[in-house]
C-alpha cells in the first residue's frame, strides 16, 4: 500500500503600499542678530528657507513680538503663506525704549507639525 502525499506550493500575493513621502525638515535663517536696534517702530526681517521647500503647499511665516518690560504681546501683521525661499516681513508696533523678544516661526502648510523657530531681540531706540 503506497500513500502519495502531494504538497503544492502556494504563493500568496502580497500588496504593499509605498510609504508616504516625508517632507523635508524646515531649516531657515534670518538676517537679524541676537540683539538689534531700530530707528523706528518697525523692523524689517528677511526670512530665508535654507532647506528644501517642505511641500508644494509652501510655508507659513508668523512673527510673535513680546515686550520684555511688561510681557505684553504686540500686535503684528498676519502670518504669510509663501512658496518662495526668501521672504521679507516687517515687525510693527515696537514700543520706544523697550527691548522686545521676537520669535519667527516657519511652518509647513501641508504638515503643521513640521516647523522651526528662531528668536532674537529688538529695541526701538
Amino acid at each position: 500500500m503506497a500513500f502519495v502525499v502531494s504538497i503544492s506550493a502556494c504563493k500568496k500575493s502580497k500588496t504593499t503600499t509605498p510609504p508616504a513621502a516625508q517632507e523635508a525638515s524646515i531649516v531657515f535663517t534670518t538676517d537679524a542678530n541676537a540683539a538689534n536696534t531700530s530707528l523706528s517702530n518697525t523692523f524689517p526681517v528677511a526670512v530665508t528657507l535654507t532647506s528644501a521647500m517642505p511641500s508644494a503647499s509652501g510655508i507659513n511665516i508668523a512673527a510673535t513680538v513680546i515686550d520684555q518690560t511688561n510681557n505684553a504681546t504686540l500686535t503684528q501683521n498676519a502670518a504669510v503663506n509663501s512658496t518662495a525661499a526668501i521672504n521679507n516681513i516687517q515687525l510693527i508696533n515696537l514700543p520706544r525704549q523697550h527691548w522686545c523678544t521676537v520669535t519667527i516661526k516657519v511652518t509647513s502648510v501641508a504638515t503643521p507639525s513640521n516647523f522651526a523657530t528662531k528668536t532674537f531681540n529688538v529695541a526701538y531706540k
